[in-house]
């Protein structure tokens, strides 16, 4: 009987959750029917989406679990969104990939998610209107920057609107046991990653890479006594087990990716600003610069040089520091930093993630 009570007791929560969810998806249609008849085209709003979750966490009192509750509201967000307007972003494909889970795990699967490849051609896609943002690797916490789309930052108008962080979890797929799998297929870097237990769990079996895990997961979900290393989404895709879960040697790999789009974001209170700058051929021409950082009072989170492509042996440097380009110190800071360097450029002031 207390079983049957209690499950009664849900349902009728449910009930009301459901009658709230619909009561909101009404005032988020008034809410795009307003923004149109303003003139705002933008529907995902980060600093927005930001608030909405940081709120709720500081009144959750720990009994639902913090990461179930950003992944439900990221869902309600996603979908009340879709119910303004349809959104497009773009990936570095093909679906599957830690680019694709990233991108859903940011904007929720009411968003259409286009893949794209290679990665730089994501801020074409967005440059031209064919996608509204695009979701692109900057850092891994194993491999270090992502050096091609770092320095396509040089060359667009687009802005860095949000960051995220995917942890890279690597499972074995396949639909055959562990004992019986011939074939393991991946990317080059899964293999490097998973070296150790591939050594000692199937160190006799050949393994041959392909051009994504994406690609193959594919291949395993079709070759007898083949299994492939790739992402849980993979799985779930490609509708083939996971014989293995995390098999990867670092258990704290990281990626970060940046949402770019065509708008700065506003400020959230917890914010990053990315930008780069040029500095004079002169002695200490760098120290000067973290100094005015320093009196400031800004955190340099990031740093780290380019060539400029100008001139040899002449360098770009790109840094982040904390802050948006909206507060008093940041403001001070950069006119600072413009009158010390050649060139200040800021792409992008958004709300941070949370690895």
């Amino acid at each position: 009987m207390e079983l049957t009570e209690y499950r009664d007791q849900i349902n009728e929560i449910d009930d009301q959750i459901l009658a709230l969810l619909q009561k909101r998806a009404e005032i988020s249609k008034k809410v795009g029917a307003v923004k149109s008849e303003t003139g705002i085209a933008q529907v995902y709003v980060p600093h927005r989406q930001r608030e909405v979750i940081v709120r709720l966490m500081a009144q959750n009192d720990g009994k639902f679990p913090e990461a179930a509750l950003e992944a439900i509201w990221t869902e309600i967000l996603s979908a009340s969104r879709a119910l303004q307007e349809p959104e497009r972003v773009a990936f570095l494909g093909p679906v599957g990939s830690f680019g694709h889970l990233a991108a859903r795990c940011h904007f929720g699967a009411s968003t259409e998610l286009i893949p794209v490849h290679p990665q730089v051609d994501i801020f074409t896609e967005v440059e031209s209107g064919r996608a509204n943002y695009g979701v692109v690797a900057i850092e891994n916490s194993v491999q270090g920057t992502v050096r091609d789309v770092l320095e396509r930052f040089q060359h667009t108008s687009l802005w860095i609107c949000a960051e995220t962080f995917q942890p890279i979890k690597q499972h074995l797929l396949s639909k055959s046991p562990l004992t019986e799998i011939r074939c393991v297929y991946s990317h080059p870097q899964p293999f490097a990653q998973c070296r150790a237990w591939l050594s000692r769990h199937l160190g006799s079996v050949e393994q041959v890479e392909v051009v994504s895990t994406s690609e193959a997961a594919q291949r395993a979900a079709e070759e007898p006594l083949a299994a492939a290393i790739a992402s849980e989404l993979a799985s779930e895709i490609y509708q083939i087990p996971i014989v293995a879960n995390a098999i990867m040697d670092e258990p704290n790999n990281t990626t970060r990716f940046f949402i770019i789009g065509s708008q700065m974001s506003d400020p959230s209170g917890h914010d990053r600003t990315s930008f780069f700058f040029a500095i004079r051929d002169k002695v200490g021409a760098l120290h000067q610069v973290l100094g005015i950082l320093e009196e400031a009072r800004l955190n340099l989170s990031y740093l780290e040089s380019l060539p400029s492509r100008t001139k040899p042996w002449e360098y770009v440097f790109f840094a982040e520091m904390d802050g948006h380009i909206a507060d008093e110190r940041v403001i001070v800071a950069l006119e600072q930093l413009e009158e010390l360097c050649r060139d200040v450029n800021v792409i992008g002031s958004y709300p941070r993630g949370t690895p």
